[in-house]
């Protein structure tokens, strides 16, 4: 008995088969926020358009290529105009030193030949990552979009914007008042031992790159907790529950990446400490709206 084979010579070709980098990549790019599929709870596993594992792997290697390659452009830029970059990173050392005092030890002095490679990498990372990070946002919820329902996309967008504030929020808090209050602290000890301090452009720029990038990262902490809780992926009791681990934890960040002193430590861990409350409140009044919401879907229903 022959086998019956379907008709679909009326089939149109799919756009799929086009190639996904090429000309159509930078309209889906923008297209997946908005998704009209009715279906909230797809079956991934009888999706015709499932990817397979190379599928992924491609897709997650041009997500971190393109973010990448402005990071690239962006450092490339950074050294290109780095005198200029290097005067306003330099803010937070001329708020404890007066005109006078920086002419009389002649700003940043360094006695390894090496040093000013270091410095211009501390440089262009810094200015790199704080440009990038929304591309990078940007392109980590379109590789994650796929994975998620009609519900979870709708947060995809707000959640993008609400982590670039927070981390330019984190990044303003320790460049402008983190950053003049532990340099001010710093002499103050130097100064009670009578030690003269002689800034090297390498340790001065490293200092300020991973204290500015890591208050900018853990700015993200109370983002994350609301949308765990929104998604029932952790309760609002048990964050609740953990709050005194949070708070030794986010003291014990601010140890790794502050001087080691009471004051510094304490301005970096006291707004995180604020934050987490903040996202507890947020995360409550969230579950309440949806409760509500679907309170009256039922009694539409």
């Amino acid at each position: 008995m022959s086998d019956i084979v379907p008709k679909d010579s009326d089939k149109e070709p799919e756009e799929d088969d086009l190639d996904m980098y090429g000309e159509d990549s930078v309209d889906d790019d923008l297209d997946f926020f908005n998704d009209d599929s009715d279906d909230e709870d797809m079956d991934w596993a009888d999706d015709p358009k499932k990817m397979g594992f190379l599928d992924h792997v491609e897709e997650l290697r041009w997500t971190l290529i393109k973010p990448l390659a402005v990071l690239f452009v962006t450092f490339v830029l950074t050294i290109v105009f780095i005198q200029h970059v290097k005067d306003v990173l330099m803010f937070p050392l001329n708020q404890n030193y007066s005109p006078e005092q920086m002419e009389v030890f002649n700003g940043l002095a360094t006695r390894n030949p090496t040093g000013v490679f270091t410095a211009m990498l501390h440089i262009g990372l810094l200015t790199g990552i704080t440009v990038a990070s929304p591309v990078f946002l940007f392109y980590i919820g379109k590789f994650l979009s796929p994975a998620l329902t009609k519900k979870e996309k709708k947060l995809l967008l707000p959640g993008c914007f609400s982590a670039f504030c927070l981390f330019l929020m984190g990044c303003s808090f320790a460049f402008f008042l983190l950053l003049p209050k532990a340099i001010e602290v710093t002499m103050a000890f130097n100064k009670m031992m009578d030690f003269q301090i002689i800034w090297s452009p390498d340790s001065y720029f490293g200092f300020i790159t991973w204290i500015v990038i890591g208050m900018g990262v853990s700015f993200q902490f109370p983002l994350i907790a609301v949308v765990l809780v929104y998604l029932d992926v952790v309760s609002l009791e048990k964050l609740r529950s953990l709050r005194r681990i949070c708070i030794i934890s986010f003291f014990i960040l601010a140890a790794v990446l502050t001087p080691p002193d009471p004051v510094t430590q304490v301005m970096m861990a006291l707004p995180m400490i604020v934050l987490y409350e903040v996202s507890l409140i947020v995360a409550g009044v969230l579950l309440r709206k949806r409760k509500a919401h679907e309170e009256a879907d039922e009694e539409d229903a």
